[in-house]
């Protein structure tokens, strides 16, 4: 039987030209107007997996002023990350927070290395089974740095298909994910490149399609967009209420030995095994058989994790009945912190206390 001729398929209905022309739209806008990010230069897979996990949780500005450059300085490709140990890989992503991200980024390249000879595949599937890669990253890895059909949804994208389409189920339910993944793999098998799309519905989330004051009039799909249409693109996504925010006030304790080292602890908790904290209130230090009497107070700084809202006191401190440090706690050298994985209020402390 002969194939079908494009003049003998069927012309597509009202929603398929819709699709198209967004798809389109997106495309031709990042073309012209995408911004200059490292990742982009090459396209290189094992360069978009690590931006990829470093965006999540965290600022564009943050990863890429501060972080991007320095871990692919440290990491350059996968064989030196599985090769690593924890706590080089840790130190490396201080800074960057939610530390459980870096934790998996070492052991998905052990697994690189065990099944795949270091190399990132291209297949969505096997991409999922790499630990520390879920749907997004597998999706967003074999689109940008493969051009393949897959779909994803980040928060950006998110946004910008609630709105194109007036989706009132709340943000983050089962219904709005199920329909914002839907379009998102309608709107890729729709598009000439997958890589130009996927992007491009991020990018445009980030500079027009923001949660507040969206830029609508300069908007490439503001004549396809029924958020926009109806005036309701401000509103959408519908959000649940906030988780209620907590404040806590935390005393941090600077203790210095005769040659200048600082006291630390191990953590070993599940979010931030492997860190290292300065002591701090309520006093797991009396538990391992010394006291920390509270010395004066060098200062005092805020500090925001999730819904958490801080209030950090620096407290100098002469501790009593301590050798090398009980239990969990190590002297570290000040100089030597960025060896030394830790969170960034350890910085901010120590840097009101004068010792870096």
């Amino acid at each position: 039987m002969p194939p079908i001729s494009d003049a003998q398929r069927p012309a597509p209905n009202a929603k398929d030209r819709r699709l198209l022309a967004v798809a389109r739209g997106v495309e031709q806008w990042f073309k012209a107007s995408q911004r200059a990010l490292p990742w982009r230069a090459a396209y290189d897979p094992y360069q978009i997996w690590i931006s990829e996990v470093m965006l999540q949780q965290t600022r564009m500005e943050v990863v890429v002023d501060r972080h991007f450059h320095r871990f692919l300085e440290r990491f350059p490709d996968v064989a030196t990350l599985a090769h690593s140990s924890q706590s080089e890989v840790l130190a490396a992503w201080s800074g960057l927070g939610y530390y459980r991200r870096a934790r998996m980024l070492r052991e998905g390249a052990r697994h690189l290395m065990r099944h795949h000879e270091g190399r990132l595949p291209r297949d969505i599937e096997a991409l999922r089974a790499v630990p520390g890669i879920g749907r997004y990253t597998a999706g967003a890895i074999a689109s940008i740095a493969f051009d393949e059909r897959a779909a994803i949804v980040d928060g950006n994208v998110a946004r910008v298909i609630a709105r194109l389409e007036q989706i009132e189920d709340p943000f983050g339910s089962a219904v709005f994910t199920r329909q914002t993944w839907a379009l998102a793999a309608r709107l890729v098998g729709a598009a000439r490149s997958p890589r130009n799309l996927n992007q491009g519905l991020m990018e445009l989330g980030a500079l027009f399609c923001t949660p507040r004051a969206p830029r609508c009039t300069s908007c490439p799909l503001q004549d396809h967009c029924h958020g926009r249409a109806s005036g309701e693109a401000e509103r959408l996504p519908v959000r649940r209420a906030p988780a209620e925010t907590r404040a806590l006030k935390i005393d941090l304790f600077v203790v210095q030995s005769a040659d200048g080292s600082v006291l630390m602890e191990a953590a070993t908790g599940p979010l931030m095994a492997g860190m290292y904290h300065l002591p701090q209130t309520p006093g797991l230090f009396q538990s391992a058989g010394a006291s920390l009497p509270p010395g004066p107070r060098l200062g005092r700084f805020r500090h925001t994790i999730t819904n958490r809202r801080i209030q950090f006191n620096v407290l100098a401190s002469e501790p009593e009945n301590v050798a090398d440090g009980p239990g969990d706690f190590f002297w570290v050298d000040p100089k030597r912190l960025a060896a030394v994985p830790h969170p960034s209020y350890v910085r901010k402390a120590l840097d009101i206390a004068g010792l870096l």
